[in-house]
């Protein structure tokens, strides 16, 4: 963006200069063309006098002289012609006198059309300035006075013209390209404080604010306006959490109480009685359940969270080696495929959390006999943990809304809530991942969770203790 801007500094300049100068440059040349032929006219009106005493008395000595004296005077040359277009005196011009006869503008003046110098017909040729003006006696047309001048001295006054309006463009990119550098710095200093503030604000430093005292005024404002929200958001967090925690104590105790409370009838109970006993724990077990899986759900939402390397191969054998102990007794096979120094960028606990709900949806739905998979796999981005089971799978559909809070496959078995893949995805999006769920090779459901690699370790940062421990 900076570069943006300074680009946008230099060319304005430039531009206004562009725009603004070459009518003006334009304009002066045409002026500079328009005096000249204002002072030609001028002399050969002053001629006039000569050509009438030549052309009517036939005094042409006089002529001759004062046509002499103004080429000396001016660098300029004079030639009189008759009414009828014929040569009477004068100096050489470029164009021969015939050919000078034949000049659109000396053909005019030959018409008596232009006796105002208002209404004067200038021509300009390659390399001079030609004027014709009528001769008038006693309202006869008697002859043409026409005046020849170089264009030297015109060429370089338009040089001179377009040669300023250039050093001023060019002053104009020099002062611009100076100012530009500084001058975005300065414009962009509250947007790269606000780009910062607001990637420590997303990794999970609430306390990040951006300084409201730097910058043009509109930037000031958004900088006031990212600091309110922040400090909505973080009140907001804050409650949010609040609330997490004083619902985690207040409702786990009365389920807990209730429980005991059921046990403690049984002994009261009669035969009959017993199995419905064991139902309503049942049920005080599930709504336990759900409790514990929407408070998880709530923390995994209630903001980002300070990420460390997470050696994530400790963490899958060590919940392998524990869902063994389910998997086992059911006839399922628990296998882990995974091997080198795979390190993902994580929050501390979620990608247990996320392994437990796969490897728990897997043994429910794999028949006995089969092996569930969890393989590891990773690039120079990303680490994946992936669980590949051979159970019935799910259709596209249900794999879209497997996610869904609350939602349960058709083929969904034992007293799920629905919540798991809700909670592994919330704990993955707030590890800056995502949950993938396909079709596995061999039919089945392909589960994986896909997480930032390694983050490069900086000062005052310590690795999970899991990670030390491998590392020892």
């Amino acid at each position: 963006m900076r570069r943006q801007l300074v680009a946008a500094l230099v060319t304005l300049p430039v531009a206004v200069v562009a725009v603004l100068g070459l009518p003006l440059a334009l304009q002066r040349s045409d002026e500079a063309l328009r005096e000249l032929a204002h002072a030609r006219v001028t002399e050969a009106r002053q001629l006039s006098s000569a050509a009438v005493n030549a052309l009517v008395y036939g005094e042409r000595a006089q002529l001759r002289q004062r046509i002499a004296d103004y080429q000396d005077r001016t660098g300029g040359r004079a030639h009189v012609f008759d009414a009828g277009g014929r040569s009477v005196d004068g100096a050489l011009c470029l164009l021969s006198p015939d050919e000078l006869a034949h000049q659109s503008v000396v053909r005019a003046a030959l018409q008596g059309q232009f006796t105002d110098s208002s209404d004067r017909r200038v021509s300009e040729a390659a390399e001079e300035l030609i004027v014709a003006v009528p001769v008038i006696h006693r309202r006869l047309l008697v002859g043409v006075v026409v005046v020849c001048s170089a264009l030297d001295d015109l060429q370089l006054k338009r040089w001179t013209i377009w040669t300023v309006v250039a050093v001023i463009g060019a002053l104009a990119m020099a002062a611009s390209g100076f100012l530009a550098e500084p001058l975005a710095r300065w414009i962009l200093r509250p947007v790269r404080y606000l780009e910062a503030a607001a990637r420590r604000f997303a990794a999970g430093d609430h306390d990040a604010r951006v300084p409201v005292h730097l910058g043009p005024p509109d930037l000031r404002v958004l900088a006031e306006t990212f600091n309110h929200l922040a400090e909505q958001v973080q009140q907001q967090v804050t409650v949010q959490k609040s609330f997490v925690s004083d619902a985690s104590h207040q409702l786990r105790s009365p389920l807990v109480a209730l429980r005991l409370r059921l046990e403690n009838l049984e002994p009261y109970l009669e035969p009959d009685g017993s199995r419905g006993l064991e139902q309503a724990l049942g049920e005080v077990d599930r709504m336990t359940g759900i409790l514990n899986a929407l408070l998880l759900l709530a923390r995994a939402e209630s903001g980002a969270q300070a990420v460390e390397s997470v050696d994530v191969l400790a963490v899958a054998e060590e919940r392998v080696a524990s869902w063994r102990l389910v998997a086992e007794p059911r006839g399922i096979a628990l296998t882990i495929d995974g091997q080198g120094d795979l390190v993902a960028s994580a929050v501390a606990g979620t990608v247990d959390q996320v392994l437990d709900v796969f490897l728990d949806n897997a043994l429910r739905m794999a028949p006995p006999g089969t092996t569930v998979h969890v393989r590891l796999v990773e690039d120079a981005t990303m680490v994946a943990v992936q669980c590949l089971d051979a159970g019935p799978g799910m259709s596209p559909d249900e794999r879209a809304r497997a996610c869904d809070r609350f939602w349960r496959g058709n083929r969904a078995t034992g007293e799920g809530s629905g919540l798991g893949l809700a909670i592994a995805a919330s704990l993955a999006r707030a590890n800056n991942g995502h949950i993938l769920l396909q079709e596995g090779p061999g039919g089945g459901l392909h589960a994986e969770l896909r997480l930032p690699a390694r983050v490069p370790e900086r000062a005052g940062h310590h690795p999970s203790p899991l990670l030390q421990k491998r590392r020892r």
